[in-house]
């Protein structure tokens, strides 16, 4: 089976987390065990020479032992992704069809794409003769589209357990971006350095329940509006990080006139850079934490006073916010003691980024950019989502965050959304990226 097909059939897996499933249910299992074999049956040469270690039907690790004794690199990557909603897509969105030159499916760009590029790579190298001069460890997860907590985190504390640390890891991250940067025409690989914080909280606001025919005077529904116009009406205050001034820095030379001299001296002129830079919610979300409004909830009829209200909100934190202080925020900004502020899920602080990032695994993935994509720089930049590296921040000190795909906004905006898909073109030059730097390592 060729690489193409081997990609195409891990696609047609449907390793959807849903949100029944319990680290106890069977259902929810099966078909992140079967991706499991699947790989086992894949990639022969790769699992005769690595060590496998199965920790649970959501996490899964490799290690390939190095020539020399040198420091140990980890790759990540996750095999289960998002439901789809069938209806909204062309295609079925678990056929992996080929179209146009395209692969359509749920998982084709977040993240099997990258999952298989790796193993194809090494499965390759090592039929070849290849060894590696470095440790490279290997971490798979099932469940970073619902946090991690059963996948990456109890893999960080195996990782732990042994004593295991790491010069540098890879994750996945942002692209090669295409048209995506206002006043850049060029594609630029956005490496991101650092990553935003997580927290979803509650805002709930209860009352005696009732008959819709008798309603009290101040509704939980009312209050509970007006707290959420008054955080929207107070946004989290603009700040430039480390590491989105450097992105900046080297952006404005790519860029003409006032908007690249603005850019090159954010930090001098504020007020006028914030203004031009935050022009769109992308670049927004570089400049400020982020509150999005996710879910609203009350009766569950159209006749009945509810007992509580609630509203889930979602926020993204730069560094050096807490997840603590942003609560104290929301709080004041909601200005009702009747409307009570709870941490909904797994909520994480910022990742900060490493101070000596270019000494520690940088020149590889240049190097590695350098023969597959000839040409297209390398800028350091912000993860604004949430991948599973946040879990071993404690076992390094350099993380990267990184696909090593070129995709314009429409291919971009499938993540999570409909007719997800990857360019056959995209999968070979992936490959060959994963390649070049396992060769480096």
């Amino acid at each position: 089976m060729n690489f193409i097909n081997k990609f195409q059939e891990a696609l047609r897996i449907p390793t959807v987390w849903p949100s029944r499933a319990l680290f106890d249910d069977s259902e929810a299992q099966a078909p992140l065990l079967r991706f499991q074999e699947f790989l086992t049956e894949n990639f022969p040469v790769f699992h005769n020479t690595a060590e496998r270690h199965v920790l649970n039907p959501f996490s899964v690790i490799y290690h390939l032992p190095g020539t020399q004794d040198s420091d140990a690199v980890l790759l990540i990557a996750h095999y289960d992704v998002v439901p789809a909603e069938k209806e909204k897509w062309s295609v079925d969105p678990f056929g992996a069809e080929l179209k146009d030159g395209y692969i359509y499916s749920r998982g084709s760009l977040d993240m099997k794409n990258v999952l298989i590029s790796i193993l194809e790579a090494a499965e390759n190298l090592l039929a070849e003769g290849w060894k590696p001069k470095k440790d490279i460890w290997i971490a798979l997860g099932g469940d970073e589209e619902r946090s991690g907590s059963l996948g990456a985190k109890e893999a960080a504390r195996w990782f732990e357990r042994r004593g295991q640390r790491f010069e540098w890891i890879l994750d996945e991250g942002t692209p090669i971006a295409e048209g995506q940067i206002k006043g850049i025409d060029l594609p630029l690989a956005l490496v991101s350095i650092e990553e935003k914080g997580y927290l979803s909280l509650n805002l709930t606001v209860d009352q005696e329940p009732g008959h819709a025919s008798r309603p009290p005077e101040n509704q939980a529904a009312a209050i509970l509006a007006r707290a959420l116009c008054r955080i929207a009406e107070r946004p989290f205050p603009f700040m430039l990080s480390t590491t989105v001034e450097m992105f900046f820095a080297r952006a404005a030379s790519y860029m003409g006139g006032i908007q690249g001299f603005v850019m090159c001296h954010a930090r001098a002129l504020g007020p006028l850079f914030f203004k031009l830079a935050a022009t769109t919610p992308t670049m927004a979300s570089m400049l400020r934490n982020t509150v999005a409004m996710t879910q609203l909830s009350g009766s569950a009829a159209d006749n009945v006073m509810p007992s509580q209200v609630r509203a889930v909100i979602n926020l993204r934190l730069l560094w050096p916010w807490t997840v603590e202080k942003a609560i104290a925020f929301i709080k004041k900004a909601a200005a009702d003691e009747r409307v009570k502020v709870s941490v909904y899920g797994l909520g994480t602080d910022p990742v900060p980024a490493s101070s000596d990032f270019m000494n520690h695994g940088w020149r590889e993935l240049e190097s590695a950019m350098n023969e597959t994509w000839p040409g297209i720089p390398l800028f350091p930049f912000i993860m604004v989502a949430t991948t599973d590296s946040r879990h071993y921040k404690d076992l390094t000190g350099c993380i990267f965050r990184f696909n090593p795909y070129k995709l314009k906004p429409e291919e971009l905006n499938t993540i999570h959304g409909h007719d997800e898909r990857i360019s056959v073109e995209n999968l070979h030059r992936g490959l060959s990226f994963y390649t070049s730097l396992l060769r480096l390592l």
